[in-house]
């Protein structure tokens, strides 16, 4: 399972001026995707699963500035 989760938050400076606050998050709870079993036959470690995939949590801030 992978939940990504975004908050913002829209400031107005000015009638016509406003600012956009925001954090992005992918893999927020950092769950781990293993890659697929082995499948060669003659491996001793025959449908192992041995390593996870590199997709750990990220964190993006950004700034919109509207006007």
């Amino acid at each position: 399972m992978n939940l990504d989760f975004s908050l913002f938050r829209t400031v107005s400076i000015t009638e016509r001026l406003s600012v956009q606050l925001r954090v992005d998050a992918s893999n927020l709870f950092n769950s781990p995707h293993f890659n697929n079993p082995n499948g060669d036959i003659t491996s001793g470690s025959f449908l192992e699963i041995n390593s996870a995939k590199f997709d750990e949590r990220q964190f993006r801030l950004g700034v919109r500035l509207a006007f």
